[in-house]
């Protein structure tokens, strides 16, 4: 069984991966893991957790309240296509996101089970991340940061 944290990842993989395709986007590969961004075609879009921030309900309180911060890079292929997606996901970010918990077989998905809501707080950033670009790699000159903060609800 996978943890919140692996378990915030997929959910957020399967999410985005059921939206792209609903709404017609096409050869979109989807990945956790950074340097295989650089292994595959383009467009990707990478989706990354940070290190949450924990912190007590009230002083005195053995509840902890967990705020989680996920970064989702827009690799394209053009200008163009980083700012459609871009939008297209922010705009998809207003809504809350189904929640799963994931037991895994044999590195296959066993078991989905729903048991919340990622709700957004705040989009922190939202911007090209990379400046003078026509150097670099083309995995690089078309890249988009979208960072949020989070939480679980029931």
């Amino acid at each position: 069984m996978y943890r919140i944290s692996r378990n915030i990842e997929a959910s957020l993989i399967d999410w985005l991966t059921e939206e792209l395709n609903d709404a017609g986007w096409t050869d979109i590969r989807i990945t956790k893991v950074f340097a295989e961004v650089y292994k595959g075609t383009l467009p990707c879009i990478l989706i990354e957790q940070d290190p949450e921030d924990e912190t007590r309900l009230e002083i005195g309180s053995k509840v902890w309240l967990k705020n989680f911060f996920i970064n989702i890079r827009i690799f394209a292929t053009s200008d163009g296509q980083r700012l459609d997606l871009k939008d297209f996901i922010t705009d998809l970010l207003e809504d809350d996101i189904n929640f799963y918990e994931y037991v895994i077989t044999n590195g296959e998905v066993f078991q989905k089970t729903l048991t919340g809501r990622i709700v957004v707080l705040k989009i922190i950033r939202n911007e090209k991340e990379l400046k003078n670009t026509q150097v670099l790699e083309k995995e690089d000159r078309y890249r988009n940061i979208i960072s949020i903060q989070c939480y679980i609800a029931d």
